[in-house]
């Protein structure tokens, strides 16, 4: 199955606190070289304006906007999610009107734009080859199609709750467990 484009949306077995109510939009998906995503509701402390500013970069979207914790991998390791834009050839397009880039370049792009949905991250969720199989047929994870807006438009506390909804699951019906994944 490929899951390039997809959610996946943490169950209340999942005891990991990095994924504790979590969707991860999922970039990459290899049956070889493993799964790479990044969770779309986890604001991190920092500010994406004070993150721009060490590194140059002239930031004019909300002063508040936070820098989103993709994952517990790699956190010196920034990425962008963000709409489209006229004459972008560096970004990745994940979803309808979803891209994806690692670069300085669209970073100062997308930073000088005040109306652009976009959303940076520090870090990222990786699995190991057969690794979110396995997790996924233990029950820890849910997988879907992304719904409209999801990774922009949705305020990070209620991200859970809609893609839990979406699939057609009332997220105030799920009692906590645990699960061993070995």
């Amino acid at each position: 199955m490929d899951l390039r484009g997809k959610i996946l949306v943490a169950m209340p077995v999942l005891q990991d606190p990095n994924f504790d109510r979590t969707v991860v939009l999922i970039v990459e998906h290899e049956l070889d070289s493993g799964t790479f995503g990044l969770v779309l509701n986890r604001p991190g402390n920092l500010r994406v304006q004070g993150f721009c500013e060490e590194l140059g970069v002239d930031w004019h979207g909300p002063g508040e906007a936070p820098l989103y914790i993709g994952g517990p991998v790699n956190p010196s390791v920034g990425w962008i999610l963000h709409g489209p834009m006229d004459g972008d050839t560096e970004s990745n397009e994940i979803i309808s009107g979803v891209h994806l880039s690692a670069s300085e370049d669209v970073l100062r792009r997308v930073a000088r734009q005040d109306k652009l949905n976009r959303r940076l991250f520090s870090g990222y969720s990786g699995w190991a080859p057969g690794q979110l199989a396995m997790e996924i047929r233990a029950g820890a994870w849910l997988t879907s199609d992304a719904p409209e807006g999801i990774v922009f438009s949705v305020d990070p506390v209620e991200t859970w709750n809609r893609a839990m909804l979406h699939m057609g699951i009332d997220p105030f019906a799920l009692v906590p467990g645990s699960l061993e994944i070995s």
